[in-house]
């Protein structure tokens, strides 16, 4: 059986778990699984419903890695879940990047699936260690607000997006893609999470 890494320990990887449709367009398709077949940067993996997608990846080509709290640095891009119990906000999901966000991106956004929860998206600006875990002051993407929040090293769900060569697409190594067609027509996906070591892709709610 294959792991991801959490904070707080190994859990199994969400092998059949569905990603949440969200508002895909309807030709979209949302693979999770087992690469079959690599050619170039087209690849085919076996889907959790058990059928095969082949795709493009036309973009940037990442793996979950583990991190650790004590890792985080300000100027990391930074994406986290919050559930406001009372006058305090709880963190559920963190995850850092080591590039930039495009122009356009949500500072904030309720989920799809759980409107109580809020993603919110920007660039970690101080951290501060507490009493379990850390204060982050968080910068939302286009400057115009912020949030502070305790992060507990007990938070569910913790990764590093940490960019691949494209030599991690091997076949066996689960893949995690959003996938349509370009403007030629031919299926394609501009982000795609792939298992690298014990680090399969981690789904998270939408």
């Amino acid at each position: 059986m294959r792991f991801v890494m959490l904070m707080g320990g190994l859990v199994a990887a969400l092998m059949t778990a569905s990603l949440s449709p969200g508002n895909a367009a309807e030709d979209e398709i949302r693979v999770f699984g087992p690469i079959q077949s690599v050619e170039g940067k087209t690849i085919t993996a076996r889907n959790a419903d058990g059928t095969s997608v082949s795709f493009e990846v036309s973009g940037r080509l990442v793996s979950n890695q583990p991190i650790a709290l004590n890792e985080m640095t300000p100027g990391m891009s930074v994406a986290l879940d919050t559930i406001a119990e009372g006058e305090r906000l709880v963190v559920t999901h963190v995850h850092t990047q080591s590039w930039a966000r495009g122009p356009g991106a949500n500072a904030t956004r309720p989920l799809v699936s759980d409107p109580s929860v809020t993603r919110h998206l920007g660039r970690i600006a101080e951290i501060t260690p507490i009493e379990g875990g850390v204060r982050m002051k968080v910068i939302h993407e286009g400057g115009q607000s912020e949030v502070v929040v305790d992060i507990l090293d007990t938070v569910p769900i913790l990764y590093h997006n940490r960019e691949e060569p494209d030599a991690a697409l091997q076949v066996g190594n689960i893949v995690m893609a959003s996938v349509s067609p370009d403007e030629n027509g031919r299926m394609a996906s501009g982000f795609v999470t792939v298992e690298v070591g014990d680090a399969a892709p981690i789904v998270i709610p939408d």
